[in-house]
Parts: C-alpha cells; sequence; structure tokens
C-alpha cells in the first residue's frame, strides 16, 4: 500500500481511499465555528461547499482524521485547510461537543452521507482574523442564532447538530428546536 497526497503523506491514493470508505466507519472531525458580541455568541459560522448528493449546501468545516493526528490537531488543520491561515482559532473544551454517526444508506441513522459510513465529532470553536474559503469552501459566511429556523439548505441534516452544540454552550433557548 503507497500512502501519498500533496496535503500529506498518511493519505491514501483514491482507489484504495474508496475501498477503505465501503468497510469500516471512517472518523472525521467537524466545527462549528462562532464568534462573540460582548461575551455572547452572536453568529455562528458555515462554509457553503458541494455535497455528493445535495448540491451545493451551507456545512459544519470538517473533514476526515489523519493517521498519528490527534484530534485538536484535525480540528486546527481542518479549519486552516478551510479558511487560511490567518484565522485565530480558540477551541472550546477538549471533547467534542457532540458524537453523531453518518450512515451510507438512508433510513439506517439520523444522519446520511452516502459516500461512507462516518463518526463525526464536533468540536466548537471561536473563531476571528482574515477568512478565505478555500478547498472545498466555495463560501464562508455567519449566521444569525436567533434566525436558524429560517436557515435553509443546511448539507448532511446538520442544522440539530448546530442547535444542539450551541444548546450545549448555554447559547440557545430551550424553545428554539428543528
Amino acid at each position: 500500500m503507497t500512502l501519498i497526497s500533496p496535503k500529506s503523506s498518511y493519505w491514501l491514493p483514491e482507489d484504495e481511499w474508496r475501498n477503505v470508505q465501503k468497510c469500516i466507519p471512517i472518523v472525521c472531525v467537524d466545527v462549528l465555528p462562532f464568534c462573540l458580541d460582548n461575551g455572547e455568541i452572536s453568529e455562528y459560522g458555515l462554509i457553503l461547499r458541494k455535497t455528493p448528493h445535495q448540491g451545493d449546501r451551507w456545512c459544519l468545516i470538517g473533514g476526515r482524521l489523519q493517521y498519528k493526528e490527534s484530534l485538536k490537531e484535525g480540528v486546527t488543520r481542518e479549519i486552516i485547510e478551510t479558511l487560511g491561515d490567518k484565522v485565530k482559532i480558540k477551541l472550546i473544551g477538549n471533547e467534542s461537543a457532540k458524537v453523531v454517526q453518518y450512515m451510507p444508506e438512508i433510513g439506517l441513522g439520523e444522519y446520511f452521507d452516502p459516500r461512507q459510513h462516518a463518526i463525526g465529532l464536533t468540536y466548537t470553536a471561536e473563531l476571528s482574523g482574515i477568512f478565505v474559503p478555500q478547498g472545498e469552501a466555495l463560501d464562508f459566511k455567519w449566521f444569525s442564532i436567533e434566525k436558524i429556523h429560517e436557515m435553509d439548505g443546511i448539507g448532511f441534516g446538520q442544522k440539530q447538530i448546530i442547535l444542539d452544540c450551541l444548546r450545549n454552550l448555554d447559547q440557545i433557548p430551550d424553545y428554539l428546536t428543528v
């Protein structure tokens, strides 16, 4: 097995990667970025990306964890690969705010990803600085917490993950549910 990639020496060649995706659950790190206003979370951030089954959708920042990479390193790498190296990152806590399972077939679980069976560890992070969407990110935008119910076009069913993470941060009232 040869490991090659412009990103990392730990990425598999595409054909081998497709075979792995069909055989084992993939560990992924996702990030719900937010910004503060007077010490309160005022907005959360999402990237616009092409999804494999829904077209362009607003999604959490994220991707698979690399071999020998700590969770914190994976979160930091995903943010920098997606928004550039001028981003200032303040990760909240040492543990994920939410753990979800994406299944490759509709009806097998709450979340669906046609590419793979994946375990998503969602972290929350305060971001500031200069954001330059790149890689899979077609765009990056901040969204108001108060208007989350008006938000359409969130990919992979991640609206509930966003609500749960914000609730865990005590930044969203219990009555705001999907």
